[in-house]
């Protein structure tokens, strides 16, 4: 049930307008880039490629149980996650193409429930309803409540009385909330189960066989162990397959998942006026429809959804002109690299367009990252930093991160983990005047002029062994992600859920930042002891409530 927010594309490309089919590299080319970055002794990732419907490469790579090592196979069932999402908005369109509902209805008269008469099927759909997300509340998704078997209703229950997030239709909000309303609904117009419904009416008639409920751990199909950690690998949380409801619970082959997204979109589940509504956003999110994100990659419309659920995560992308599906689904909830990379990495290698970073790396002197180093000006108030230091070098949009940076020749820098990359610009004396940087799988890139040699340095002060011990604590960014504030013989530090310890440094006794990673965490100045931090990176800026000292 993992966010997505990627760029967007308003166009529905025709039948006419479809590329030729791309002559498909060797197996051996997706081999190797697999094999760079899955370890088979971990758990592992289940991978199809097709065009117009025919596989192009098929793998599993990694473990399917720790404890046996035993390895994934193709035919191995993963949980999808907030992939479901597509499935339950097609069913709900179905219901709609068939006259059962309108997508303007109010959600609280359809179920009875006047809790939701401000809500309509739409706003379920696009994330635009305000109604709080269950997932959000603080320690569901980690303690014995997640663990429950529950009903709809009950579930419902949940999260009705909770305070709206905003008023219906006013912003964008990915919400959990919303589609187990959509499972609600399909509950009570057709008197079957959310699922049930799905599988009757979509997956049986495509055949998809391999994708369903499965909330039966005795029966001869079921999905495959999830796992959770990177440096210490433990079986995920236990969870009952009841609580993601429509917004996350059924499971599938890699394989199901690519045909479904092959029927999908070339007309074999909905009649193109409403596939249309499907892929056309709301004015207050442009990247995201129906339980689809939208968007661009290497020229081609993109369509996307990945998931994230306890032990798995996944993600399934559809390039329209060239009819090309990627899926990828893993085993683990910190998988060795995330879904949402391994696939546009493959769909690159596809396409006969590998990007930088899986270009063969080449040295870059010493001299070259120093003529590098300096600000670049992107905008009046942003600049990037290139910073060469201890032999490397490292890219830091002000506010973000900072990456390795990887150079791959013909003055194209890469940036580890990414699919992000830059190109020098030069002079016609061969001097540096700024970089063209080029985000996950663009074509037009946004240039940065550099301003200076040097990069700005923050200001750092002594904090009292008082002042520091005021701050430590647990704060929750959201469900499960925890940042742990600590003071250790070498000062203060930060540890995220899953993720490696940090060293902070101080601006002042009520903020704290760590250049690196780009992270600033300020604490309210009125508070004897903080009730909260706010995260700042990337422009973005997440309270965290502190929950325990």
């Amino acid at each position: 049930m993992a966010k997505l927010m990627i760029t967007l594309l308003l166009i529905l490309v025709s039948a006419n307008s479809v590329a030729e089919p791309i002559q498909p590299p060797s197996k051996a080319s997706f081999d190797e880039l697999l094999k760079t970055l899955v370890a088979p002794n971990q758990p592992g990732v289940s991978v199809v490629i097709s065009q117009r419907g025919q596989v192009i490469y098929q793998a599993a790579l990694g473990l399917a149980d720790v404890a046996s090592q035993r390895a994934i196979a193709a035919d191995d069932l993963l949980l999808i996650g907030s992939i479901t999402k597509q499935y339950a908005a097609a069913a709900l369109l179905t219901l709609a193409a068939e006259g059962k509902l309108s997508l303007s209805d109010s959600v609280g008269r359809l179920l009875d429930d006047q809790r939701f008469n401000d809500v309509t099927v739409a706003q379920l759909l696009n994330h635009t309803s305000g109604i709080a997300s269950y997932t959000s509340i603080p320690g569901y998704m980690m303690d014995e409540r997640i663990r429950r078997d529950i009903s709809t209703q009950e579930l419902i229950d949940v999260f009705a009385e909770l305070p709206r997030d905003f008023a219906p239709g006013q912003r964008w909000a990915y919400n959990n909330s919303g589609y187990v309303l959509v499972g609600a609904v399909i509950e009570a117009l057709t008197g079957m189960a959310w699922h049930d419904y799905i599988e009757q009416t979509l997956l049986q008639p495509l055949q998809l066989n391999a994708t369903d409920y499965y909330d039966d751990s005795s029966a001869a199909r079921y999905p495959i162990q999830g796992y959770t950690g990177s440096e210490t690998v433990t079986t995920a949380l236990p969870m009952s397959i009841s609580q993601p409801h429509a917004a996350g619970a059924l499971a599938a082959t890699a394989r199901d998942v690519d045909r479904w997204q092959y029927a999908l979109h070339t007309g074999q589940v909905l009649a193109p006026a409403w596939y249309q509504q499907m892929i056309t956003p709301t004015e207050v999110m442009p990247n995201y429809g129906y339980g689809l994100g939208l968007g661009q990659f290497l020229g081609q419309t993109l369509r996307e959804h990945s998931g994230g659920i306890h032990g798995f995560v996944s993600d399934g992308i559809w390039l329209d002109e060239s009819q090309l599906s990627v899926v990828v689904l893993a085993n683990s909830d910190t998988p060795q690299i995330q879904p949402t990379l391994l696939s546009k990495r493959l769909a690159a290698v596809a396409l006969g367009q590998p990007l930088p970073i899986d270009w063969p790396e080449q040295l870059l002197s010493t001299q070259m990252m120093q003529q590098l180093h300096g600000s670049y000006q992107i905008d009046a108030e942003t600049q990037r930093y290139l910073i060469h230091r201890d032999g490397e070098l490292f890219s830091q949009r002000q506010g973000g991160s900072e990456a390795k940076v990887i150079y791959v020749g013909d003055d194209t820098y890469a940036l580890a983990d990414s699919l992000a990359y830059f190109t020098v610009q030069r002079s016609a004396e061969g001097e540096i005047r700024g970089v063209d940087f080029y985000q996950a799988g663009a074509v037009t890139p946004v240039y940065a002029n550099k301003v200076s040699d040097e990069v700005a340095v923050r200001n750092v002060v002594e904090l009292s062994e008082q002042q520091a011990l005021r701050l430590i604590g647990d704060y929750q960014l959201q469900p499960g992600f925890i940042i742990q504030v600590r003071l250790g013989p070498s000062g203060l530090t930060a540890q995220a859920t899953g993720q490696v310890a940090f060293a902070l440094a101080a601006a002042s006794e009520h903020e704290l930042y760590n250049s690196q990673f780009g992270i600033t965490l300020l604490f309210p100045a009125t508070d004897e002891v903080p009730t909260q931090l706010t995260l700042l990176q990337g422009g973005a800026r997440m309270p965290a409530p502190r929950v325990n000292n």
